[in-house]
This record gives C-alpha cells, structure tokens and sequence, in this order.
C-alpha cells in the first residue's frame, strides 16, 4: 500500500515562499504589463486569434467569430474559428552549488536565482503556459518537479529548491552533466530556462549546444559585483566556496585588484562567446540590479516565433 510522507515544512519557510512569490508578482505585474504583449501566439481563442476554420454557427459559439459579411452572403450564420495554440512546457534548471551561496549586496547569488525562478514561473503562468523545475548541487539532477501551470504547484516548486542543500561538497560542481541530463528530461521541443553562474568550460558549451538543437536555450547569468571588483580592505582571507581552497591577499595593492578585474573581464567575455556560439537567449541579473527588465529582455527576442 503507498503511504504519503508527513509534509514537514517548516511554517515559516512556506511564509517565506510565499512573500517571495507575491513580491514577485507584484514587481512583474508592474513592470512588465504590455512589456511582453504578443511575444508568441497564445494559447486562448479570441476575437483577434488566427483563423483556422470556417464553419456554421453552433450553439455554445462565441458570438464574436461570427463573420457577418461572410453570414449576409450565404444567408446562414457563420464563423471563422480562431487558432488554438498548443501549451508550452518549459523547463527551468537551477544551479544549486556552493558557488551560488555567496553574496555581498542585498542577496545570494542562490536567493536571486530563486527569485529569477518565481519571475518565470509567474509569467509563464500568466500566459498560460506550464514550467518544471530541476536543480542540481552536484552535478546530477538532485530535484525534479513536473511541469505545472497553476500558482500552487510553482509554490511547491520554489520550496522544494529553497530547501535544498546548496552545495555543501567540495569540488567543482558539473554543471555540464545537469544539462545533458534535464535534456534528456525535456524530450518535447520546447524551452529550457539555465540559471547559473556558468563556470566556463568546453563540456558545457558541448551540453548547452547538444541541447540548444531541440529546445530554446535561455541562459539567466547570476553575477556578484565582488567577483568583479573587490574594494581597498586591506590584507583579507579570499575562500573558494566550491573547493574550500583559501588564499591571503592584499586587497590594498592596486595590482592585484587590477588584475582580478581583468581576469573577470575576459571570464564574462568567454562566457558571453560561448553562449553566442550555442546559440542561445542570454539574460544577466545581478546581486545588486534589476532582474525584471533584464529578464524580459530576454524573453523578447522569441517575439512573433512560434515555439510548440
């Protein structure tokens, strides 16, 4: 007999989520009403929907496809029927590592990454559309949720990634193997949603171009203004937060900040390369800045295609 295991959440946590979820959906609402308007064919007939047929008038049909000069000519009532547009499923993989645990603005990297989550579950669902969601802490896919389209089932999909460990092994994590895997999960063509940091390597650019050939890549970038620049504080303990490595430097020294600042420089220009090389949407939200707009952003680029 199949038993269902207690829910343990913690009260505040679903709080939590659900502050987090209506925030966000305060900000898209007021952000991008009329932003996104006609950015792919929807779902819904309506009186400006694309024909697809034309027959009689039935009872139970909307009066609004009624087609009176096509009715006063043959002397019975017709209608032209508008288009249904399939649902579409896309999928979202969230990059979980301890990586994504650092932060030195008003968040993690792991809780914008969160909160990118929830923007994209919100406005898929406004339009009707379904979202799943996997994440990954150490390189396989260590969370799956079905696609799901309602405001409940995005709730329960933010809970179940906020309670993950975020990455508490050591090592780098594979984030390449993640997106051979969730591409293996998204059969249906589609769009796949990548939210990282992206630690550049050749097995990810393979893993992102291999799944780029089936489905809309989008990659949501989540970036720290500290892995850029780090301010004159003088002799400080850096830590990596994958391997656990330290080193002692002198943030005093004007060479070593210059340095650091090129090396980020040519890491967020490889990483823009090769997502140009794989062909997909690029979206960068920051610790500090404004996800919304760079979010919808990315989004309008798939205005007037038709993804099914």
């Amino acid at each position: 007999m199949a038993t269902v295991a207690p829910d343990t959440t913690p009260a505040r946590s679903r709080a939590s989520i659900d502050a987090l979820l209506r925030r966000v959906e305060l900000r898209v609402g007021r952000r991008l009403d009329g932003v996104l308007q006609g950015e792919r064919r929807g779902r819904r007939p309506g009186p400006g929907g694309d024909v697809s047929l034309t027959r009689q008038y039935e009872p139970g049909d909307d009066v609004r496809w009624i087609d009176w000069p096509l009715t006063a000519r043959t002397g019975e009532a017709m209608v032209r029927v508008p288009e249904l547009e399939p649902v579409l499923t896309a999928w979202a993989l969230v990059d979980r590592s301890a990586s994504m645990r650092f932060g030195s603005a008003v968040t993690t990297k792991g809780d914008l990454a969160l909160e990118a989550l929830a923007g994209l579950g919100t406005i898929l669902r406004r339009r009707g559309d379904r979202l799943g969601v996997a994440a990954s802490a150490t390189g396989g896919l260590d969370l799956m949720r079905p696609p799901v389209g309602d405001r409940r089932g995005l709730s329960a999909s933010l809970e179940a990634v906020a309670r993950m460990p975020g990455g508490e092994r050591e090592g780098r994590t594979d984030l390449a193997a993640a997106v051979a895997a969730v591409g293996k999960v998204a059969r249906h063509r589609g769009a796949v949603f990548v939210i990282s940091d992206f630690p550049h390597s050749d097995a990810l650019e393979n893993a992102l171009g291999t799944l780029a050939r089936r489905q809309e890549v989008f990659a949501v970038e989540v970036r720290d203004p500290r892995e850029r620049e780090l301010p004159d504080l003088g002799v400080v303990r850096l830590r990596d937060m994958e391997t656990g490595g330290t080193r002692l430097v002198d943030t005093a020294d004007p060479r070593f900040r210059a340095r650091m600042a090129a090396v980020a420089a040519e890491r967020e220009a490889a990483t823009r390369s090769m997502l140009r090389r794989v062909r997909a949407f690029h979206a960068v939200v920051d610790t500090d800045g404004d996800w919304v707009l760079s979010l919808a952003r990315a989004l309008m680029p798939v205005r007037g295609r038709r993804v099914s």
